[in-house]
């Protein structure tokens, strides 16, 4: 049988439920314990037995992508390119760039990519460059407030 990692999100009071899938005992956690451990979390219940959990930190639900898409600087037109768009939620994404690319953290950048979903939708975005490694690029939305994406929003919640 395949041991697949359960993915565990952190609750707006900062805490985890974690639910043993031998036994289905439950048990709450300060998610702090457990902030900056890279990868799996081994978790002991109870009842003894012993599973791998991921805690996910973030806000909101991403999901992996590889949608064709175009950048730009803001404060540099000239300084655009292609990009693949690697993972996406509400509040951002993350891109690889197909060549060296020349961002920098808290500049910002207009991005264009088509979702593939039944509407082809074009998703064009004002965002702020959140940090760079080499050809990848993590970026947050700029969004008015209250302002909502129903075509993202959509997208995000289809499997």
């Amino acid at each position: 049988m395949e041991n697949t990692i359960k993915k565990v999100y952190v609750d707006e009071n900062s805490s985890v439920t974690l639910i043993c899938p031998l036994c289905g005992q439950v048990q709450r956690e300060q998610a702090q314990t457990y902030m900056g451990i890279k990868g799996p979390v081994k978790i002991q219940c109870k009842c003894e037995n012993i599973y791998d959990i991921e805690i996910e930190f973030r806000s909101s639900y991403r999901k992996g992508t590889g949608l064709d898409g175009i950048y730009l600087a803001v404060s540099n037109p000239n300084n655009w390119g292609k990009m693949i768009v690697k993972n996406l939620s509400m509040q951002g994404c993350k891109f690889e760039t197909l060549t060296a690319n020349l961002l920098n953290p808290n500049e910002e950048i207009k991005i264009e990519f088509y979702l593939n979903n039944a509407k082809n939708s074009l998703t064009t975005k004002r965002a702020v460059v959140r940090y760079v490694n080499k050809r990848h690029v993590g970026c947050e939305f700029k969004a008015l407030p209250g302002a909502l994406d129903p075509d993202l929003g959509y997208y995000l919640m289809k499997l």
